[in-house]
């Protein structure tokens, strides 16, 4: 009986767990409605694919042409736009999930639908953000992104 209850409350509490990371906590839903990358595209950074806001910043450093900083600060622009838009939709699609389960009215196969769109629009933000690092590694020259490079590595990135 012991060993039952147990487990009982162990699956409880990662069955709780895993949907309250699901959930847009206040932190995530802010992030999402603000259009921020909330570490997104991390792994594009640390492969060599540079940050388009971390270039601006690094303008000067990275001797970047005035042509190539219009370039870039379209690219921050489309991001941010785009990245709100879908982050709308996300906490849209988070609150759909989460009406059904405080109601009731969710069934098995509704959820996993809700789910498979929070999925689907979780990765095309995350597109979004990794995109805008691929489009300005081909901006800039390759001295220039070996000077990137160098400079953010002695940032810790």
């Amino acid at each position: 009986m012991t060993r039952g209850f147990s487990a009982l409350i162990i699956t409880m509490c990662m069955t709780g767990g895993v949907l309250f990371a699901q959930s847009p906590v206040p932190s995530d839903r802010d992030g999402l409605l603000a259009g921020d990358g909330m570490g997104m595209a991390l792994e594009a950074e640390s492969h060599g694919y540079p940050s388009p806001k971390h270039c601006l910043e690094l303008k000067d450093d990275l001797a970047l042409s005035k042509d190539q900083v219009t370039k870039i600060q379209g690219i921050v622009e489309n991001v941010l736009i785009g990245a709100k838009l879908k982050g709308e939709e996300i906490v849209g699609a988070e609150e759909g999930v989460d009406r059904g389960l405080t109601s009731g009215t969710v069934s098995e196969k509704s959820l996993r639908t809700q789910l498979e769109a929070v999925g689907r629009l979780r990765g095309e933000l995350r597109f979004i953000h990794l995109q805008a690092h691929i489009r300005v590694k081909a901006i800039l020259s390759a001295n220039q992104l070996a000077r990137y490079n160098e400079i953010r590595s002695h940032e810790g990135k």
